[in-house]
């Protein structure tokens, strides 16, 4: 195959706005499109030498993966030994044995899978500490080189001329199968072949001539600027808040397979564009920039323990992964490529080093599994007690995700009669549990626990960053435990806990770049800002409530903190990292502000009490930790520590003043701010 330089510079321009989005560079959005680019440009390269060879009948299969050896184990491999030492020395027993899983997924190329089924969704921010999330990409590209060859074989066999058609079904088959399952599941959609086969296949059709590539100058040279534009333009204007891959996908894949196919019969502006050397040489390290990337930006987010990097560690982890990049494309890629009678390694030579590297890296990482990440081999005795009761993060697991109404946990249950109490609500609901149990049964009243993560208690409102069926399966619940509560004389207190502010900005804290999510009532399109949809959909239970008799107590948001309190404790207990200065409470409230105004407005209404935790909990500064306990999981669930010892007594005042109001003993009973 005729060497083209502008296909490099695509790479380019695949490659760097995935840095740039990985590292939450403003201007670069929807840089995680350049994954897609990828795609593109690899089903394009692979199928013009199967193809080839396959008519001129000259293919073979060995040599086929042994060219793919040569090109992708050396690098990965020299990636993934760096991941074992550095995490070594800069990760958690968990974190590390985590990380050996994801290599060992990695090493048989089905990481897709597993960060499919354990990293909670590519959009998670928890997926940002995963060192080797990366390599899912690598997977799916993999899996389309085991399988491709052997389907083009077999068309081959029944006849050269089903060798296109054939193609244009799969493609079009993928690309339906991506729009129908990327709205309903996402995380599958995102991470599998499947649904992803679609956008090497574009490349496979123009490889295949299926669009003759000689056309007149002006058509192609439309064809490139149109290109560019399909695939710059959802880098600036793309976010998360996409459904992604599905429809949104087509203007970058179309976008690199209209660039491919304008330079095909000879240049164009766009592809004398892409060829400037310094977008060449970018292209030509950029498989190796892809690998090292993200596992430096993964072990820096791991050390400071926060999700958003500050300019300092954007620019200095890009420049170290430029660095690396440029090393590991010299040093590591070339020598490899070279074959034999260039004086590089044998057929037999590579795929024994191939083997051998596997096999040790696998073994290394089996063991790692098993050691629970080497945690004694590391650490004294004394470390592992601290980090276990930092790690000791979800005492009523069992009680949250899909439960039927009639599988709801109760607490107390030897408290029969009238009077029960129901604490409804999200993941946060879930952090305050451990107190709301201790202090409904010193009140020797019942307690029953709704809870559905990411489903606030807001009946009717659906939010844009979630697939239709996580929004339609919030929605069958909350209707549930609505008619359950009405249904029931026996409950007569509701409390109502969610993290306010995430679904009234639309945005996590601290926030990604881009426009936040939006949340709309059920079947309207838009109805104005967050805010107003949120105060709306909660006015509506909390009257339906009140009308039933019940009393509605509604809980502030436990404070955000801007890093992650859990992790930074636990490099601090196993690493010495020393803990980063208090949390100013003005910043907490800033980040409240639009959300207790909300409830404020609810309180005013006489329907429901709202109780300010923040504001009881945080005086000139917000707690996070006392010695080398740590009050929260993350940045924003308390802890059991952390509910008992910071949410619990201001609970306990609100609940006995709740008591008083309901026998009567006070006429309104006093704000609680």
């Amino acid at each position: 195959m005729k060497y083209r330089s502008d296909i490099d510079g695509l790479r380019c321009l695949a490659v760097v706005p995935v840095v740039l989005f990985h590292a939450n560079f403003y201007g670069a959005p929807g840089g995680f499109i350049g994954v897609d680019v990828f795609f593109t440009i690899s089903g394009f390269l692979i199928t013009t030498i199967i193809y080839r060879e396959m008519i001129d009948g000259q293919f073979s299969l060995i040599e086929f993966y042994e060219r793919r050896a040569r090109r992708i184990l050396p690098a990965l491999f020299a990636v993934t030994a760096a991941a074992l030492v550095v995490g070594w020395f800069t990760l958690t027993p968990a974190d590390y044995a985590q990380m050996a899983e994801s290599i060992l997924a990695a090493l048989f190329f089905v990481s897709n899978f597993w960060f499919w089924q354990n990293s909670g969704g590519y959009i998670d921010g928890a997926t940002d500490y995963l060192p080797m999330l990366h390599s899912w990409s690598l997977a799916v590209e993999e899996q389309f080189y085991i399988f491709f060859p052997l389907l083009l074989l077999l068309i081959f066999y029944l006849g050269r001329q089903f060798a296109r058609p054939a193609l244009v079904v799969l493609t079009v088959g993928s690309l339906l199968a991506a729009i129908w399952a990327t709205p309903r599941m996402p995380a599958a959609s995102f991470y599998l072949l499947p649904t992803r086969a679609w956008e090497l296949g574009l490349g496979a059709i123009l490889a295949v001539g299926l669009i003759p590539a000689r056309a007149p100058r002006f058509l192609r040279e439309a064809a490139g600027f149109l290109g560019l534009c399909g695939v710059l333009l959802p880098v600036i204007f793309y976010d998360w808040n996409m459904t992604f891959p599905g429809l949104a996908a087509l203007p970058p894949v179309l976008g690199t397979a209209l660039l491919i196919w304008a330079g095909t019969a000879g240049p164009v502006m766009a592809s004398r564009l892409l060829s400037f050397k310094p977008f060449v040489f970018v292209g030509l390290i950029s498989y190796s920039l892809y690998l090292w990337h993200w596992p430096v930006m993964a072990f820096v987010r791991n050390r400071l323990a926060t999700i958003e990097l500050e300019p300092i560690w954007q620019v200095s982890t890009i420049l170290l992964s430029f660095v690396l990049a440029c090393l590991s494309w010299r040093f590591v890629e070339r020598p490899f490529r070279k074959r034999r009678p260039q004086g590089g390694l044998s057929r037999v030579t590579v795929f024994t080093l191939s083997g051998v590297g596997a096999s040790a890296l696998a073994v290394f990482a089996g063991l790692l599994m098993l050691s629970n990440g080497a945690a004694t081999q590391r650490f004294d005795d004394e470390q592992l007690a601290g980090l276990a009761k930092v790690e000791n993060d979800r005492t009523y697991q069992d009680c949250t995700g899909a439960r039927a109404i009639e599988e709801l946990c109760q607490f107390n249950q030897t408290q029969a009669g009238q009077g029960a109490y129901l604490l409804w609500g999200d993941s946060h609901a879930e952090a305050l549990l451990p107190a709301l149990i201790e202090l409904t049964a010193d009140r020797e009243k019942a307690l029953v626990f709704a809870n559905r993560g990411a489903c606030a208690p807001l009946p009717g409102v659906k939010r844009s960053d979630l697939s239709a069926g996580q929004d339609n399966r919030c929605e069958i619940f909350r209707e549930a435990v609505l008619q359950h509560v009405l249904a029931n004389d026996a409950i007569e207190t509701i409390v109502l806990a969610a993290r306010w502010p995430l679904y009234v900005e639309g945005r996590m804290y601290p926030d990604r770049s881009g426009p936040p999510f939006r949340l709309t009532r059920v079947g309207t399109v838009s109805d104005g800002d967050n805010a107003e949809v949120a105060y709306d959909a909660l006015e509506d239970l909390v009257a339906q409530l009140s009308s039933a008799g019940k009393s509605v107590l509604l809980i502030g948001s436990v404070p955000e903190i801007p890093w992650d309190v859990a992790k930074r404790m636990s490099s601090n207990i196993l690493f010495d990292v020393p803990m980063p200065e208090a949390v100013d409470a003005a910043s907490v409230m800033a980040r409240q502000g639009l959300a207790n105004a909300m409830l404020e407005r609810l309180e005013e209404s006489g329907m429901a009490r709202v109780v300010n935790l923040a504001a009881k909990v945080c005086a000139s500064e917000c707690p996070t930790h006392i010695g080398t306990d740590t009050y929260y999981v993350d940045n924003h669930h308390y802890s059991p520590l952390g509910a008992r010892t910071l949410a619990k007594p201001v609970l306990q005042v609100a609940l006995e003043l709740e008591q008083l109001s309901a026998v009567g003993k006070v006429l309104a009973g006093p704000k609680i701010p």
